[in-house]
């Protein structure tokens, strides 16, 4: 937005030693953030209307003229002119005097042509950087003496503000130059001029009705209509204004609508009351198939979630954001009706955003607007109107639908809150007057403030006492606040074991392990619960869901994992995914709803999943228990893995399908998806699945640590060999690693590496493989210690497994 500091003068007397350099510093500090300033007459100070006094033809140039003009010098300066703007005697225009460098760099000195002197040059627009293109030239009037500087002929003596539009989001009130200007007043501890307008008495020539079918799209629509219309340019004083921030004046009618926009900060919108055929307005939803034919000449098509301002026939204009061709204000226009309406905010911006459209009053609808500057806007429009066209009139009567539902307090606040939440001790007197000067109402009771707040800002700006206190603490100045550290005990803050575990674990499948960690969201579709096989009836379905193809909360996270997995395993070989995550049980009672109430969420443990698959590789179930085990073992986390048997659930194939226990509790599993449900879901490769209760293992954690706690490394070197073996089926993991668990006390690790069962191994039998690691933390081991510890295993595994050796 770009504010006129000269513009912003007129609303608040600021002292003439005042520079816009000052006020942007202070905006900066409290208020809003200032871009750049911009000085309209920059390399202009050595132009000036000139009056022609006398026009003779150059004596020796045919296409030169000689110009005697009257500077406010004095006497007349001689300025040789060409063919390229028709000059006359008594015109008055910019004149640049000698010697003088333009916009631009061009230096106009004194110099003779053709054995005449010129002392001078009258500038066009462009000479002078006021337009880009095209031949233009300014023409003065009689009010205007000659020697008047160009700079304050065409308000071009000004400074330009150009203010960050993000910056001014939740400051709908600071859209215009009054609303600015009575926020300098605060930072300047000046007053601000009184915004007064004449009250409007009604007509009676023309039966304006309005019709609002939904008030919450349209809070509130006002409305008034003038006959008496004459249009035509604008007189100097609106149009250059306009012009210093960078609007082109188009009309009389249109440039009063511009001018109170850009003044209080409230869009109009005037209609050509002849185009409607009947005085009526109707305040509705777009129509599926209605289109309209906007002022810049874009055609839309309009959809029934945007809103219009229409006639008994058709829509007029695209509410808050552009008016409609067909009724605009043309040269023939003599009646007009000038609307002022509050839009709900969130309306306006959908429907800029969906067709792309975006502007001035769009980006002011947008922010929320004061509903009091419904009448205020009219009022000035209607008295700008008879200032500009003498005979226009109100025609009809002034017309207001709907009303303002401010919440404007008073909020109870009390006088220590303020100390409390900025950590300085301000005086009382000094908050009220604050408060006072930004136009809240401050009454003092006892050891608290009643504020009332004022509606410019109360339009989703200042709601809560909080808000007030910033309010105080930018107008009393930031930097007048002692920077002091906090004083707080330094005592370390409560262990959060639960995210302690998830980095932990996270970390180790991550780096060590090879997996991807993946965020999945939290909500399932009915077919991926039917597919895995499970009971629909069991999830939390969701009201208002993101997708309404996920309407429902996931149970665990393997559903989206093996989506997951059945998306990628066509581009790869093998996937190693991994996720943390909440899961949602509604038959479990989970946390409080609300800290001090009774209700109950569902249960949300956190768990880890990880899956496994492989084209290359039959036995996934090993992988996934080899992650189980490698948590196990750098946790130093003391767990039980026991086969599942028939507490295997529908998902987990019955024979492959491990339980990870620690006590009574059941913290998780190791498996292999069932064929029937990887079938299902189209997934063609065999899945290693492990799963792990995070929040349940957090909550047992000082149990499930081995006490024994840090071991260093050994200063020995391992000696690590490896044992292969035929024995029965029914001979599981666990079994062979209790046998070894007390070989010797050499035997440090057992690591299972493969397991086989097929063609040479016999049936009923498999194969299983192992790393055994041999240590002394005392000395370096011989071969022939290792050689006699690997055969006492060897013995071992004969005796108590039935194993038959594998050379």
């Amino acid at each position: 937005m770009f504010l006129s500091f000269t513009w912003l003068k007129q609303h608040v007397k600021l002292p003439d030693s005042t520079t816009a350099e000052e006020v942007a510093k202070k905006l900066k500090l409290s208020t809003v953030e200032v871009e750049g300033i911009t000085y309209k007459g920059e390399n202009l100070d050595g132009v000036v209307v000139g009056e022609i006094l006398e026009i003779t033809k150059h004596p020796n140039a045919d296409k030169l003229s000689l110009a005697q003009v009257d500077v406010g010098e004095t006497k007349p300066r001689q300025i040789i002119f060409g063919q390229m703007v028709k000059m006359e005697t008594g015109f008055k225009v910019p004149v640049a005097l000698a010697p003088t460098v333009l916009p631009g760099g061009r230096e106009i000195k004194r110099t003779a042509m053709r054995g005449e002197t010129s002392e001078g040059m009258l500038c066009l627009d462009q000479e002078m950087g006021l337009l880009k293109e095209g031949v233009s030239i300014q023409f003065f009037g009689k009010e205007v003496k000659p020697g008047t500087p160009i700079t304050k002929a065409l308000w071009l003596d000004d400074y330009i503000l150009e203010i960050d539009n993000k910056s001014l989001s939740n400051r709908p009130d600071l859209w215009g130059h009054y609303g600015m200007a009575r926020e300098v007043a605060v930072l300047f501890n000046r007053e601000v001029e009184k915004y007064a307008t004449e009250k409007i008495v009604d007509g009676k020539e023309v039966k304006l009705k309005v019709t609002v079918e939904d008030f919450k799209a349209c809070p509130k629509f006002a409305a008034v209509a003038m006959s008496g219309i004459k249009i035509g340019p604008s007189p100097e004083w609106l149009q250059k204004p306009l012009s210093a921030v960078g609007l082109r004046p188009i009309n009389n009618i249109v440039d009063i609508t511009n001018f109170v926009m850009l003044d209080i900060g409230k869009p109009l919108h005037a209609f050509d009351a002849v185009t409607l055929k009947k005085p009526h307005l109707v305040i509705r939803y777009a129509k599926e198939g209605e289109r309209l034919k906007l002022l810049d000449g874009r055609e839309i098509n309009l959809t029934p979630e945007m809103m219009v301002v229409a006639s008994d026939e058709k829509p007029e204009a695209l509410a808050g954001i552009m008016g409609g061709a067909e009724s605009a204000i043309s040269d023939n226009t003599t009646t007009v009706i000038f609307e002022s309406a509050i839009w709900d905010a969130a309306m306006i911006r959908k429907t800029s955003t969906k067709l792309g459209i975006r502007t001035d009053a769009s980006a002011r609808f947008e922010k929320s607007l004061d509903p009091a500057l419904c009448e205020e806007s009219l009022a000035k429009a209607v008295e700008l109107v008879k200032e500009v066209c003498p005979g226009a009139v109100v025609a009809s009567r002034l017309i207001v639908e709907g009303k303002s539902h401010l919440f404007t307090g008073p909020l109870e606040i009390p006088v220590e809150f303020f100390a409390k939440k900025l950590g300085v001790e301000i005086p009382t007197k000094t908050i009220v007057s604050i408060l006072e000067r930004l136009g809240f109402g401050v009454t003092e009771k006892k050891k608290f403030l009643l504020v009332k707040i004022p509606s410019w800002r109360a339009t989703k700006d200042i709601s809560i006492a909080e808000d007030v206190v910033e309010e105080v603490a930018r107008i009393y100045g930031y930097d007048n606040i002692p920077a002091t550290l906090p004083t707080f005990p330094i005592t370390p803050p409560e262990t959060n074991k639960l995210r302690q575990l998830e980095r932990a674990v996270i970390e180790l499948l991550v780096r060590e392990l090879g997996f991807t960690e993946v965020y999945n969201y939290s909500f399932v579709s009915e077919a991926q619960i039917v597919k895995f096989g499970d009971d629909i009836t069991r999830y939390l379905e969701l009201d208002n869901p993101l997708s309404k193809e996920r309407p429902y909360l996931r149970r665990h996270l393997l559903n989206n994992l093996l989506e997951n997995i059945k998306q990628n395993s066509a581009r790869y070989s093998w996937l190693k995914l991994c996720e943390i995550g909440k899961v949602y049980h509604p038959e479990d009672a989970g946390p409080r709803a609300e800290n001090n109430g009774d209700e109950l969420l569902p249960s949300q443990d956190t768990w880890l999943t990880a899956v496994y698959t492989d084209k290359e590789n039959d036995n996934p179930f090993w992988e996934a228990r080899r992650a189980a085990e490698a948590i196990a073992e750098n946790l130093k986390i003391n767990w039980e893995i026991i086969p599942a048997g028939e507490k295997a659930k529908p998902s987990q194939h019955p024979a492959r399908t491990a339980l990870i226990k620690f006590g009574d509790h059941k913290l998780g599993a190791i498996s292999e998806l069932h064929p029937a449900v990887a079938e299902a879901l189209g997934i063609e490769e065999r899945v290693g699945v492990f799963t792990l209760n995070l929040s349940l293992a957090a909550e047992h954690f000082g149990q499930l640590v081995n006490l024994a706690g840090y071991q260093p490394l050994s200063l020995f070197p391992e000696v690590i060999r490896d044992i292969a073996f035929v024995v029965k089926k029914e001979i599981t993991h666990a079994d062979i690693l209790k046998v070894l668990s007390h070989v010797d006390s050499l035997l440090t690790k057992v690591e299972l590496f493969d397991v086989f069962m097929g063609e040479g191994i016999g049936q009923g039998y498999k194969s299983m493989a192992y790393h055994l690691t041999y240590a002394n933390p005392a000395r370096t081991l011989t071969t022939e210690e290792v050689d006699k510890v690997q055969s006492k295993v060897e013995k071992v595994l004969q005796d108590k497994c039935g194993a038959e050796m594998r050379k």
